[in-house]
């Protein structure tokens, strides 16, 4: 079994949205139907989770959801970030909590400790980040941030804010001053960034300025699914020169429109990315916990099953070595390369 991280999984808001749509339980029971838990990271050798921290709240506003229908082919309701510092501190709250009361889990907050927790046999890493800097008045503020723990900084979610715009932006101008410094400040302090969400021209705008690797923690391709929430060929390209990587999501109707996509669908983008940027700028990125109802791959439901993604892909041709850059190796160098 090779160890795995999976760059992105909304596991606080699991439980601050009363299950995110999911069966309460216990996290330290196998529950069926619900996408990750602890023994399910066991079974699927996971070994470190990006644990988001989402502070948007759900609403009501047609128009808003009307826009995220084209996006992702389902409706989904809307979004506001009122109070999103006080819903950060809260989810942060839940991680340490978690991490006190399940002796399994453990906050990572510099590269030492991850070597320990892939290295380990009864630990999974938790990796705080915020998705979408609302809560941010001030790129300082990542400073004191920094102190309580967090390691990966989302610039937006789906709306513009006041560092970038979204993939929903009617009008993409980009990155903004203030997001400028606040990709060379998280550069600076050693937290990751992150572009998954963004428009294109933030995007590239991040990866044009950033000194170091760049995530785009959970996404798929805008070959297959032609929807601002993926990635082209030009991001792609950047994201290359960058030396950052990409993680494939669970996400359904942004993998294929018309139909639950499968495994395999999930497999022909991993080979579309190997055969066109090389073996270094793949990975793993669920959205597991956050998926709002929208639908995993058949064959990829749940986190124990991601092993299976791995055989997939050296069903096709790839090498042990190739497959193993994409479980965990090429994550892992960004991490490096931006952790202190």
């Amino acid at each position: 079994m090779k160890p795995v991280i999976d760059l992105h999984e909304d596991i606080s808001t699991y439980f601050m949205l009363h299950g995110g749509g999911y069966r309460l339980a216990d996290f330290n029971v196998d529950v069926e139907g619900r996408d990750a838990d602890i023994p399910k990271y066991f079974k699927g050798g996971v070994k470190l989770v990006f644990a988001s921290i989402f502070t948007g709240l759900e609403t009501f506003e047609p128009g808003v959801s009307k826009v995220y229908e084209s996006m992702y082919g389902l409706w989904i309701p809307a979004t506001v970030f009122r109070g999103s510092d006080s819903i950060l501190f809260e989810q942060l709250r839940i991680y340490y909590r978690l991490a006190e009361h399940y002796g399994e889990l453990y906050i990572v907050e510099d590269y030492s400790s991850i070597e320990r927790v892939m290295r380990g046999e009864n630990k999974v890493g938790l990796l705080l980040h915020l998705e979408g800097a609302e809560p941010i008045s001030d790129p300082y503020d990542l400073k004191l941030l920094h102190k309580l723990g967090l390691r990966s900084l989302g610039i937006t979610w789906n709306p513009c804010n006041k560092y970038g715009c979204g993939a929903s932006a009617k009008k993409d101008y980009g990155l903004t001053d203030e997001g400028e410094e606040l990709v060379r400040t998280a550069n600076k302090i050693g937290i990751i960034v992150d572009i998954a969400h963004a428009s294109k021209k933030t995007a590239l705008d991040a990866l044009a300025i950033a000194k170091k690797p760049i995530l785009i923690s959970h996404a798929n391709l805008r070959k297959y699914v032609d929807t601002p929430r993926n990635v082209d060929d030009e991001t792609l390209e950047a994201l290359k020169k960058n030396g950052g990587v990409i993680g494939l999501s669970c996400i359904g109707p942004i993998i294929a429109r018309g139909r639950r996509p499968t495994i395999e669908d999930l497999v022909e983008q991993y080979m579309y990315i190997h055969e066109t940027y090389g073996p270094d700028i793949a990975a793993i990125g669920t959205d597991f916990l956050g998926l709002l109802g929208l639908p995993a791959p058949q064959g990829l439901e749940s986190i124990d099953k991601v092993q299976g993604l791995l055989e997939k892909l050296k069903e096709r041709g790839l090498s042990d070595r190739d497959v193993e850059k994409i479980a965990y190796e090429n994550a892992l160098r960004v991490i490096r390369e931006n952790i202190m």
